[in-house]
């Protein structure tokens, strides 16, 4: 009987420090996730404001082509350059800028 309830007592010891290794990877693996989380928010606002900026630097740059193009077509009737052998922003094909405009 004596070495039945020691079996027991063992059994019992060795389930508690398995529940007790259980929790410790649970309190673990919730912390890493809680870590992962909070840096991928982190990430996504550092990235939203990335976008923002960059967005405000196309309408900035578009702008400025704008009032470059202006300033050609101001120049263009007093250009002693031939015209008819440059090409005009305006007849340049350019995918990203037809991209950009569609947006």
């Amino acid at each position: 009987m004596r070495e039945h309830s020691c079996n027991l007592d063992e059994e019992e010891e060795r389930r508690k420090r398995r529940r007790e290794k259980n929790k410790v990877a649970a309190a673990r693996c919730r912390n890493k996730k809680k870590e992962r989380t909070e840096f991928l928010q982190r990430e996504s606002e550092r990235l939203e404001l990335m976008n923002a900026e960059l967005k405000a630097q196309i309408e900035e740059l578009k702008q400025e082509r704008q009032q470059l193009i202006l300033m050609l077509n101001r120049h263009r009737p007093t250009c002693i350059v031939r015209t008819d052998s440059v090409k005009t922003p305006e007849n340049e094909a350019n995918p990203l800028l037809e991209q950009l405009d569609k947006k």
